[in-house]
């Protein structure tokens, strides 16, 4: 038997004359999050109602996943009629152990004949005379929703906070630099929340992409997807980079290497339609990432440079990691280019010596020549197909 789940927004209801398009996308996102449970998604009276046949717990789990959505329940419908609404209501009461309870009507069709206070005190004293349940509004076992919209009315008793944010698609796309560490995956995160859809860049040290596709990059993609849907990562050799800076000096490596990311995300910015850049960046976390390195990083750059983490200790971002699931993934033994970058680096590096060394070692054909042998891995969680090609050969997303 079908169930019908009431989604509700916050954040897309304070837009204006955009918001027609920020609800549709939402709707599109819900759909996909539980498209292989085959939902009818409705959109009406404010909020979406999603019916579908499956389990609840998992209906919970996906939609809990869902960026825009600020709480859902699951739901009894019944006609907007005092007693359809009284015996749902007891329904509701009865199918609860809580001693205690509330009613919590909602009255927004004002033609409906009884308000929302005689509502609340109507149902009450039925629940009260019917089930032994005794009133408490302070702190109350069961708190029984009801709210009476156009020709109907929704009875629920619980609610399931949504992520909130923005649906994922919104705000358009980034190129984000990702290294596999514990901060970028909750820079990403927190991306999506605002409605972006990063395309991942990594750097490799490995011969080949395989290294990269069999470590937990892939799979912290793929755990960010379960958010974002669709996911795109770009692995990028470092072989090039390594041995055409041989004999930079050490302290000099990590703002160089930076530059050369940032250079190189850039150069894929336009094919893949991205607006920004974003990091894991931290302010002060480590010796690259001062707010003179930080500059250095942004120094010339074309696009903006966004950084989620930016004022996060790292006790917050690895509270947050283990809250969406990509903490223990993050700790994974993995070799990647920062773990041979040097550790004792200049905290003020100048941006005129690193552009000069920039310009010096041609970074302009060396970003080139790596991304000839770049790959392309594209996820998709519906089907949890991850395929692999070339950059060279994908045609643009």
């Amino acid at each position: 038997m079908a169930d019908t789940y009431v989604v509700h927004y916050s954040e897309v209801a304070l837009k204006g004359k955009n918001r027609p398009e920020f609800v549709r996308v939402l709707r599109r996102n819900i759909a996909r999050a539980l498209a292989s449970l085959y939902p009818d998604v409705e959109s009406r009276e404010g909020r979406f109602f999603v019916t579908l046949d499956a389990d609840p717990a998992e209906v919970a789990v996906r939609l809990s996943r869902v960026f825009g959505v600020a709480w859902f329940a699951r739901a009894v419908i019944v006609d907007a009629d005092y007693g359809m609404i009284e015996d749902a209501v007891l329904e509701a009461a009865r199918a609860s152990t809580a001693q205690t309870f509330m009613l919590d009507p909602r009255r927004a069709d004002k033609k409906f004949p009884i308000n929302s206070m005689e509502l609340a005190r109507r149902l009450g004293s039925v629940v009260a005379d019917k089930t032994g349940k005794r009133v408490d509004l302070s702190d109350p076992g069961l708190r029984i929703h009801v709210d009476v919209i156009r020709r109907q009315a929704l009875v629920y008793a619980a609610k399931t906070q949504g992520p909130g944010g923005l649906p994922v698609g919104t705000a358009g796309r980034v190129i984000h630099l990702f290294s596999g560490g514990i901060d970028s995956p909750v820079a990403a995160w927190l991306l999506l929340k605002r409605g972006v859809r990063p395309v991942y860049l990594h750097f490799y040290l490995a011969p080949t992409s395989e290294g990269p596709m069999q470590s937990k990059v892939t799979k912290l993609v793929k755990v960010l997807s379960a958010y974002g849907g669709k996911s795109t990562l770009v692995m990028v050799p470092f072989a090039d980079y390594q041995l055409a800076t041989a004999e930079v000096p050490g302290e000099l490596e990590p703002s160089l290497f930076r530059r050369f990311m940032r250079m190189t995300a850039e150069r894929l910015a336009p094919r893949f339609g991205a607006s920004a850049v974003s990091t894991g960046d931290s302010l002060s976390q480590t010796a690259s990432q001062t707010l003179w390195n930080l500059g250095v990083f942004d120094s010339g750059s074309s696009l903006p440079v966004l950084r989620p983490l930016l004022s996060y200790d790292k006790e917050e971002v690895v509270s947050l990691a283990r809250r969406i699931g990509t903490y223990e993934l993050s700790l994974e033994e993995y070799k990647d280019c920062c773990a041979i970058i040097t550790r004792h680096p200049r905290t003020r590096a100048k941006a005129s010596k690193i552009a000069e060394y920039a310009e010096g070692l041609g970074f302009g054909d060396l970003i080139s020549r790596s991304l000839e042998s770049a790959s392309l891995a594209s996820y998709s969680p519906k089907n949890e197909a991850m395929k692999v090609a070339p950059l060279s050969g994908v045609v643009d997303p």
